[in-house]
């Protein structure tokens, strides 16, 4: 039940926003069971949620806007997989309560927005932006931040923003199945798991198509950074 509340509303989020599957659905289910399970589970219903996407929004993307942001992330993915399968747990909890804690305050600091737009359309910090995004997407498939960060910084409109990281994170997904699937982090018993609770996720991006023009964005974004910042103190104390 648990399971699929925490899949439901990562669905919800992700159907609402353009991104954030993994950033709610890997500490909500990190909670109850290994972050490395947590990755396992939600995983496959990222890399379908993010076709999605990408059908909906990454039509007339042109590929040289992502080639600083590939290259960051090539480098990093694997070094983030490797370190899913050799980290402690408590430090791949507190890590992630971490990153959580500082995706929720960036969001926050609106002095700071034409300053990082700017390092987001240079080529180094797409680099840069890549990398960081690359080693927690191999590490708790939760890369999304840095990402839009580059992508808003890229586009002024929405929906080009949007295909930028259907795209990416398409192309991200699909070299993290591989390497999940070469150090069995991805299993058959986790597909499993995972699709047991598939209704749950079609009920929470349903909703979120239905929110789009009832919920007010500004109200939502605040109580889905509560309920991260919620995750990231149970991560920290090892609830």
């Amino acid at each position: 039940m648990i399971t699929s509340l925490s899949l439901c509303i990562a669905a919800f989020v992700f159907s609402f926003a353009g991104f954030g599957y993994g950033l709610i659905a890997v500490p909500l289910l990190a909670l109850i069971v290994s972050v490395k399970t947590a990755v396992a589970i939600q995983f496959p219903f990222s890399v379908l949620l993010v076709l999605l996407n990408t059908w909906r929004y990454g039509r007339s993307l042109q590929w040289r806007d992502l080639q600083p942001l590939l290259i960051g992330a090539a480098i990093a993915i694997p070094l983030g997989v490797l370190s899913l399968n050799w980290l402690p747990e408590l430090v791949m909890k507190r890590t992630l309560a971490v990153f959580i804690i500082l995706t929720v305050i960036s969001r926050r600091i609106t002095w700071k927005d034409d300053l990082l737009q700017r390092f987001a359309r240079t080529f180094a910090g797409g680099i840069f932006l890549g990398f960081i995004s690359g080693w927690f997407t191999g590490v708790y498939t939760t890369g999304g931040p840095p990402a839009v960060i580059y992508a808003t910084g890229k586009f002024s409109d929405i929906e080009k923003a949007k295909g930028i990281l259907g795209i990416y994170f398409l192309i991200t997904d699909i070299a993290l199945m591989i390497l999940f699937l070469f150090t069995d982090v991805v299993t058959m018993e986790t597909l499993k798991q995972s699709f047991m609770h598939a209704p749950a996720v079609v009920i929470g991006f349903l909703l979120g198509l239905l929110s789009l023009k009832l919920v007010n964005y500004r109200g939502y974004m605040v109580g889905v950074d509560c309920l991260l910042v919620v995750a990231a103190a149970m991560l920290s104390f090892n609830f």
